[in-house]
């Protein structure tokens, strides 16, 4: 919290076809670390563009996610040399170009891991918090759990470790700073909140659907290395049964032309990425709320009491 800025330790996922500029400043705003996921934008001028939406709804500091997907070292120049970012979330990577820009600038770097072998990768790296994704996630996953993640790389490392994968509410919040985690990070809650980029048809389909039959996910293998979770709804299982999700995430634009729906009006189902714990959406709430009963939730439960016993 004290390197970040920041009021709460939760982060929100850059998911990177869920965050725009609206839910980036709703999330800083209340207290987190709003994360401009940097992958949706393809062009260096069009996240620039997002950041400086940013920067007019919000004075409180924020992050920009930039994946391992390509060579984003370009990337990550432009933001910090012209759009003044100063913190960033890099999904599995960062290499000497990137940490010679740090040291130049004073940058603050997360690293997200989804494995013990990605951790290792980076281990030796300047990175000041690791984040462990486990396959509770929505997205980019392997085959840990979160706890699992942080039980095999937090021994191992001095920087600060933050859960994400599954995570809803102040429970997990509270659960997480007892393991001797340093926060949380939130993707799958967010996405579904109300200043989010998901179009608010997909929101209410997705809310009608789980207040009568909670919404259940899949891990679902999309690459040989790879995993997502998807809301195992109709589209999910034709999908499955025909292989067109597997076929869909080997090409980049069929990815982009897959989630451009996202952003869309929809009166049928979709197939969409979503967290483990999207069995808990009860309503469509603003971010600010969100925080609020995260804080609420945490602060009950750790002026709790609990038995003694011997």
């Amino acid at each position: 919290m004290e390197r970040l800025g920041i009021r709460l330790p939760v982060l929100q996922g850059g998911m990177t076809f869920g965050s725009d500029a609206r839910l980036v400043a709703a999330v800083s705003n209340a207290g987190g670390l709003g994360t401009l996921g940097a992958f949706h934008y393809r062009t260096a001028d069009r996240v620039l563009a997002e950041v400086a939406a940013i920067r007019a709804a919000t004075d409180r500091p924020f992050a920009v996610n930039v994946p391992f997907f390509e060579d984003n070292v370009p990337l990550v120049e432009a933001l910090v040399r012209e759009g003044g970012v100063r913190v960033f979330t890099l999904g599995g990577w960062l290499d000497a170009r990137v940490a010679a820009l740090k040291e130049e600038f004073g940058l603050t770097f997360l690293v997200s891991v989804n494995s013990p072998t990605v951790a290792r990768m980076v281990a030796d790296q300047p990175l000041d918090a690791l984040i462990v994704q486990g396959n509770e996630s929505g997205g980019a996953n392997s085959h840990f759990t979160t706890r699992q993640l942080f039980e095999l790389v937090a021994p191992a490392v001095e920087a600060p470790v933050v859960w994400a994968g599954g995570l809803w509410d102040g429970a997990d919040l509270h659960r997480a700073l007892l393991a001797g985690a340093a926060g949380i990070q939130l993707g799958t809650r967010f996405f579904f909140c109300e200043e989010s980029p998901l179009h608010a048809s997909i929101k209410a389909q997705l809310l009608r659907t789980n207040l009568k039959r909670p919404l259940t996910t899949a891990l679902t293998p999309v690459t040989d290395t790879l995993n997502m979770r998807f809301v195992q709804n109709k589209p999910y299982k034709q999908g499955l049964a025909d292989g067109t999700i597997r076929e869909t995430f080997q090409d980049k634009e069929k990815v982009f032309a897959l989630s451009e729906a996202f952003f869309a009006e929809q009166g049928r189902p979709l197939l969409i990425y979503a967290g483990a714990a999207a069995y808990k959406l009860r309503e469509i709430e603003p971010a600010e709320g969100i925080m609020r009963s995260i804080e609420a939730e945490y602060s009950a439960l750790a002026a709790r009491e609990l038995p003694a016993w011997g």
